[in-house]
């Protein structure tokens, strides 16, 4: 083997690890069979089914509010980011910075997270441990919050 193909497989087992911690979740991620990866992230999509386990209150203010969110408020994108990171203890990334400012607010970007699978592998398992309580009321990673953004 060379060192690109150690790369690939690598990466690949990241890729693989932390988008099945993520299904497992509730997230939607792409079929990479189908879909080229490029890049370090996976950008899950959230379900219907995940979006129900985050409190209403968390899409109105004083939540919603954010100046650093496109328009000073907090999509679902936003408000699914920082509920994970406050009470599951999992940082990812909302995906509005990566739209265009007209077509985060117009709300394409509502339904997406952007996560990092280039970590340890370590790192990765504490993030799956954590998010298997995304979708029920427990609290698996609040004490230590793992970054995965």
């Amino acid at each position: 083997n060379n060192y690109y193909e150690y790369l690939n497989s690598t990466y690949r087992r990241k890729r693989d690890l932390l988008g099945k911690a993520l299904s497992e979740a509730g997230f939607a991620i792409p079929d990479y069979d189908k879909t080229p990866g490029g890049g370090f992230f996976i950008f899950a999509r959230i379900t219907p089914e995940l979006k129900k386990a985050i409190p209403a209150e968390r899409l109105k203010p004083p939540y919603s509010n954010n100046p650093a969110a496109p328009g000073g408020v907090v999509g679902l994108d936003w408000a699914l980011c920082q509920w994970m990171a406050e009470e599951k203890g999992v940082l990812c990334i909302p995906s509005s910075p990566f739209f265009s400012r007209e077509r985060a607010i117009a709300g394409d970007s509502d339904e997406f997270i952007r996560v990092a699978f280039c970590k340890q592998d370590e790192t990765i398992e504490r993030a799956a441990k954590a998010l298997r309580g995304v979708r029920s009321g427990s609290v698996t990673g609040k004490n230590k919050p793992v970054a995965i953004n």
